[in-house]
């Protein structure tokens, strides 16, 4: 089911440009957020598909959603972004094919690439085909289709970080008519232990079937498998005031924006139990800095459908600031390496959804050193400028640098674990 294309505004619905800036901010925000924690089922261990010369062409993929709290503190000028991070109860899970695909493959949900051996020296595209997500006891889910990328790691036995951006093709239960979602990956993978990391969905909920106002019940917290790394979760929102330049290329000619947006606290969470079913809960918080975005795509490419997106570039330079509104004395570098926009229609008029994902490059004062992967789910209108971001940072984190000592605590705990006690 492909993504309505926008068009003209529907009849007696306002235009945007005639709508406060408030009201389009309400309608953006009018969303379902799904923060998870994918860990490998124990019930259906990675399976390697291999090509006609016995070489591994991609993973037959199953996970164990499990619910996920991320609480940061502001920063301070001594001190970057701080968090606790919880994983919790298992609420869904998520079955795919990923299969390797040569760098120019116009991927497609019906159709297999190419057999593309594995490389572990280089990063590769890959598609997710088959792609079926089931919420709670299984009547709520969803299909989709997303492609991604490997990125080295270094070490031995195999491992691999991996980004990806998925879109909702078709729900199901109370995510039937909500194709307007993406889901963004980052964590690392094994052939030996399958995908382990993040899943960030971010889902358009006009009809509020998923997002409440209330509270959640409290999380049945477990043992965190991922002690050396640290999550941290913040909101991008632009507001009118924020600038928007257009970025001219050599040629003369449009090649993507710059944009300002400011950066807040952001609490998210999301359960499946109880007589509320699947629901999802977010919280905005305290200003903590801003973001320059430099978004290099063709405006002028066609598409933007689900199953037709336009590939974008993204270069973003954060700067945070401390609680009493006074600069913090550094930052953090970070990029998009791949990233895909879908239009979607805001009150009758065009914006677009779109996620990226990417590398954590550098960092400045008390973020230097820093390194790792982000994510970058978000939906943006134009007319008037406003928006609704979810940047999500996987930090490696050995040393418990940007993890509060709750966190340290709770990670050194897991080491007890083990992957069946979760």
């Amino acid at each position: 089911m492909s993504q309505t294309s926008a068009g003209p505004a529907a009849a007696g619905t306002p235009a945007v440009a005639d709508v406060s800036p408030q009201v389009v901010q309400s309608a953006i925000d009018e969303a379902a957020h799904f923060n998870l924690f994918s860990i490998p089922d124990p019930e259906c261990p990675p399976e390697a598909i291999t090509g006609p010369a016995g070489q591994i062409i991609g993973m037959c993929v199953c996970e164990c959603l499990h619910r996920f709290q991320i609480t940061v503190q502001a920063p301070s000028a001594r001190e970057p972004l701080i968090a606790r991070n919880i994983v919790g109860e298992r609420i869904g899970r998520f079955t795919h094919r990923w299969l390797l695909a040569p760098d120019n493959w116009p991927a497609a949900p019906n159709c297999d690439p190419p057999p593309t051996p594995l490389d572990i020296t280089r990063s590769q595209r890959f598609v997710m085909l088959d792609s079926v997500c089931r919420m709670g006891h299984g009547d709520d889910g969803f299909r989709g289709f997303g492609t991604g990328l490997t990125i080295p790691t270094g070490a031995s036995g195999g491992s691999l970080r991996i980004t990806a951006i998925g879109t909702i093709l078709e729900g199901s239960g109370k995510f039937r008519e909500h194709q307007q979602g993406t889901y963004l990956y980052c964590g690392a993978l094994t052939p030996q232990n399958g995908f382990m990391g993040n899943v960030m969905m971010r889902l358009m909920d006009p009809q509020e079937t998923l997002q409440i106002d209330g509270d959640l019940p409290s999380i049945d917290a477990r043992g965190n498998p991922e002690p050396d790394v640290t999550y941290v979760v913040f909101r991008g929102q632009a507001v009118p005031a924020d600038p928007v330049s257009p970025r001219i290329g050599s040629n003369g000619q449009p090649n993507g924006l710059t944009v300002v947006q400011g950066l807040r606290l952001l609490e998210l969470d999301a359960c499946a139990g109880g007589a509320g079913g699947v629901r999802s809960v977010a919280r905005v918080g305290q200003t903590i800095g801003k973001i320059t975005a430099s978004v290099t795509f063709d405006p002028s490419a066609p598409g933007g459908s689900n199953l037709d997106p336009i590939p974008f570039l993204a270069d973003d330079q954060f700067v945070f600031q401390a609680s009493d509104g006074k600069p913090v004395a550094g930052g953090m570098h970070a990029n998009s390496i791949e990233g895909r926009v879908f239009k979607v229609l805001v009150l009758g008029q065009q914006g677009i959804r779109f996620g990226g994902t990417g590398l954590i490059l550098s960092g400045t004062g008390p973020f230097e050193g820093i390194s790792g992967l982000m994510t970058d789910n978000s939906v943006v209108s134009f007319t008037p400028h406003v928006s609704a971001s979810v940047y999500l940072l996987r930090i490696d984190d050995p040393q418990g640098r940007f993890r509060s000592a709750a966190g340290r605590n709770r990670g050194r705990e897991a080491a007890l674990h083990t992957e069946t006690d979760l």
